[in-house]
């Protein structure tokens, strides 16, 4: 593939909006007994997932699973050695709030629902959710100055949002190698301010001695239900999985103009274990997610983020986990590829498409094929953006016979 020429982006920050005198009023912050972050023991599939309380790990759980076992065939291998438990966390998703300038955390509804009126429940429906996933790199140098361009390349470019009053379309952004120093970057941003939510917001809710992790950021015209951070388990490069479950509207209805019933879809971001010494690791990382997308009481949903896929035996893992590639035209083409063009490859290994968009199908929606973005635009320092592209997508729930909500 020939290489592009470099798109420059200068760094302009998002000019300052004023906010309607109604968004000014301080919104109720009632947080229902679901949103705690001490939770109580829950089942992550087949496997038991040691919850953090408060933080604190309990051995006597950890001590138990690591007798658990996963019994995966991956190409011709049994992952049948002990499991190393996964940490799992609910966290709280946050705002930012004008009136307090302040991040403030915000209502999850859960996944039955709010009992009471509040500003989620009278949020309107949505059926189409564009998808952002993007690998910022965090090793390559002037990480604020190219977080900040991928932030404008994804406002501008990519969603169109030519007007500063008005919001993106829909939207879930999940941004892998988000450094711990670009946090304060990131939440300091007038669009992301205005337009979204934000979880995290802490490096403390990534696994501990992580100084890069998953950040994901969801349009504040979506009602989230849930949101929790699996650490993995079995991961030396402290890599984990953020989940936002969305609550989302069936098409389907009954002629009463409003649409179907509510549904749940995950959207997972995830950043797999690197390297082919993380060749063992991936599949079990990899399944942990699939999970998510499996829970009683949510409609399926996507995986997407930096699979890391380098050998053979990765490009089958999606199949095996029971999960779609929304990329159907194959690794040997090269239009699919995301890594190998822009830094980060002195070594000159192969390009090769290592990240994806994975989702669980026959769940009553469609994903489109992704496309790339971030392809050759750099800084004002010359420096590319990321090592790697980029890709945007769309989920769209379509009209089915029945709710599986």
């Amino acid at each position: 593939m020939e290489m592009p020429m470099p798109v420059h982006v200068t760094q302009l920050e998002a000019k300052p909006r004023q906010r309607k005198q109604e968004e000014e009023e301080e919104e109720e912050e009632y947080i229902p007994p679901d949103s705690s972050e001490e939770d109580e023991d829950m089942e992550f599939g087949e496997v038991g997932v040691a919850v953090s309380r408060g933080g604190e790990r309990r051995e006597g759980r950890r001590r138990e699973e690591e007798g658990g076992r996963l019994g995966l065939e991956q190409g011709g291998r049994t992952l049948n050695e002990p499991v190393i438990p996964n940490n799992l966390l609910r966290i709280r998703p946050y705002r930012f709030r004008y009136s307090k300038r302040a991040w403030k955390h915000v209502v999850t509804t859960g996944l039955k629902g709010l009992m009471i009126e509040s500003p989620e429940s009278r949020k309107p429906p949505c059926s189409r959710i564009r998808i952002i996933t993007w690998n910022i790199d965090m090793s390559s140098k002037f990480h604020e100055a190219r977080l900040r361009a991928a932030l404008r390349h994804i406002e501008i470019d990519v969603l169109k949002s030519q007007h500063s009053d008005m919001p993106p379309e829909p939207c879930v952004i999940m941004l892998q190698e988000v450094r711990d120093d670009m946090l304060p970057v990131l939440l300091a941003d007038e669009w992301v301010r205005r337009w979204f939510i934000v979880a995290p917001t802490r490096k403390d809710k990534w696994p501990e001695g992580a100084w890069y992790g998953t950040v994901t950021l969801v349009s504040r015209s979506l009602s989230i239900a849930e949101c929790h951070m699996l650490h993995f388990g079995l991961s030396t490069m402290h890599r984990s999985a953020l989940c936002v479950k969305v609550r989302m509207t069936n098409p389907s209805g009954d002629g009463d103009g409003q649409g179907g019933g509510p549904v749940v879809v995950a959207f997972v971001n995830t950043h797999l274990e690197s390297l082919v010494e993380g060749s063992m690791a991936r599949p079990r990382q990899l399944e942990v997610c699939a999970r998510f997308l499996k829970l009683k009481g949510v409609q399926g949903g996507v995986v997407c983020g930096d699979m890391n896929a380098i050998t053979p035996d990765d490009t089958k893992l999606a199949k095996e986990m029971g999960l779609k590639d929304a990329w159907t035209r194959g690794d040997d083409v090269e239009d699919g590829h995301t890594w190998g063009y822009q830094g980060q490859n002195d070594e000159g290994h192969p390009t090769n498409r290592l990240d994806k968009v994975l989702y669980l199908p026959g769940t009553g929606y469609k994903v489109e094929e992704p496309k790339i973005i971030g392809r050759g635009v750099t800084i004002r320092e010359g420096a590319w953006i990321s090592d790697h592209y980029g890709l945007e997508t769309t989920l769209h729930l379509f009209k089915s016979r029945s709710n599986s909500a």
